[in-house]
């Protein structure tokens, strides 16, 4: 059996915990920069607040329904979420840590384990230790457990947060309530056709023929029918090498000025080489889009992206940030207020395997050396001491966040303080 462990409306929960009086109030976290909704209460949600949606429709309703708004406090989040992972450590030898909020469970070797009662336990010592409100499902594969989790945060009274599919019948009845288009990996493409097909439930789904799904969505969609029916595909994974990586922000201001710009995606360009290097890849390709406000419908709209193909598969700082502001040439266009842009690097290829041209000079290895001692420095110096000159730090991260609260658990001098008398 797997279980999968998920934080109820994580960000939110987290910041309650610091602020026990904000319970059963409204409560939203917002994007980067204070941009949108990424986290709501289920207060915030009867509010009608969608996830998403800009801060500035929702402004009002902090003076109007008592609305309490903070900016994503991602250090804080992460803690957090490590010590929920540790907590789980103690319950079950074997976890996967899926995201910030869930993780996978593998209870292969517990048949003499009573896993709801396990489960319910670990809920409360959750609940207990750090405030956090969790869901956890039980089943016999992965995506199944995610079927199961899904209940067991809809009906929190009937399930006490835990929910256990362990015979076909639970299976086939939940399966026929849950909806096709909420299948871990089906995806909006996918539910479109089969919803055109008559297929509106997971259970649906599962009765199709194998050969029409293999047909219809490949080995990864065959994969997914037998998941839900209970025969596992998945077993717990490590972390695996990113296949794609992008650094992007949204501008507290908007700019038209190219040299600006420029500033910022030689930064975001930096720190795409930075992860790179960290996992021992080189990219052959570097994206740079730009993007004006979609949200000011008075302003001119336009947004455009440009891929170069890398001579050689490269993760040199110099290098990227080269071809990243020559892509920004070919796409910028005066007169438009641009709001928002970044780079994205793909097609990874391990650092030591590159195959490379017989014409071009290879900038990684002549730039190698320096980008090893950059890295070394920025380590014990701290992130961006050292950097290239084309790049703007300070103006480049500078990022709204008028409701941030404190670091209470990683920084000393936020931690909090009780006078005891």
């Amino acid at each position: 059996m797997y279980g999968l462990i998920d934080g109820n409306n994580f960000y939110a929960s987290y910041e309650r915990i610091f602020r026990p009086d904000l319970r059963n109030k409204p409560v939203v976290v917002l994007s980067n920069n204070d941009g949108c909704a990424i986290a709501r209460s289920n207060e915030a949600k009867k509010l009608g607040i969608t996830m998403g949606q800009p801060y500035f429709q929702i402004q009002h309703l902090e003076k109007e329904a008592g609305l309490t708004v903070f900016s994503a406090n991602f250090i804080l989040y992460g803690d957090i979420s490590n010590r929920i992972s540790n907590i789980c450590r103690r319950f079950c030898k074997d976890i996967e840590v899926y995201s910030i909020d869930e993780s996978f469970l593998d209870f292969h070797g517990y048949e003499h384990y009573d896993l709801q009662n396990h489960c319910e336990e670990l809920r409360e010592t959750v609940l207990k230790g750090l405030d956090v409100p969790c869901s956890i499902g039980i089943a016999p594969s992965k995506t199944l457990a995610k079927v199961a989790n899904k209940i067991a945060k809809k009906f929190p009274d009937k399930t006490n947060g835990v929910y256990m599919l362990d015979t076909p019948g639970k299976i086939e009845k939940a399966l026929r309530w849950f909806p096709l288009e909420d299948i871990w990996g089906i995806g909006r493409r996918y539910y479109e056709r089969f919803s055109a097909k008559g297929i509106k439930t997971a259970w649906d789904f599962t009765q199709l023929p194998e050969q029409f799904v293999q047909k219809e969505m490949g080995i990864y969609g065959l994969r997914m029918h037998k998941e839900l029916r209970g025969i596992p595909q998945y077993d717990l994974t490590e972390r695996k090498p990113k296949k794609g990586i992008a650094t992007t922000r949204t501008f507290d201001k908007r700019t038209d000025d190219l040299d600006i710009l420029k500033e910022r995606i030689s930064t975001f360009a930096f720190k795409c080489s930075e992860k790179l290097r960290l996992q021992k890849s080189s990219c052959r390709y570097i994206t740079v889009f730009i993007m004006t406000d979609r949200f000011k419908h008075d302003l001119k709209q336009y947004s455009n992206s440009f891929t170069f193909t890398l001579p050689n598969p490269s993760n040199s700082a110099v290098e990227l940030s080269k071809y990243a502001l020559l892509a920004l040439e070919k796409i910028y266009l005066p007169h438009f207020q641009y709001k928002k842009a970044g780079v994205l690097v793909t097609e990874f290829v391990p650092e030591d395997q590159r195959t490379l041209s017989l014409f071009d000079e290879d900038l990684q290895s002549k730039h190698k050396p320096i980008m090893q001692v950059m890295d070394l420095m920025n380590q014990r110096l701290g992130a961006d001491k050292i950097k290239l000159a084309s790049m703007d730090i300070q103006r480049t991260w500078k990022m709204n966040q008028k409701n941030l609260s404190p670091r209470y658990t990683t920084d000393i001098k936020q931690i909090i303080k009780i006078n005891a008398k």
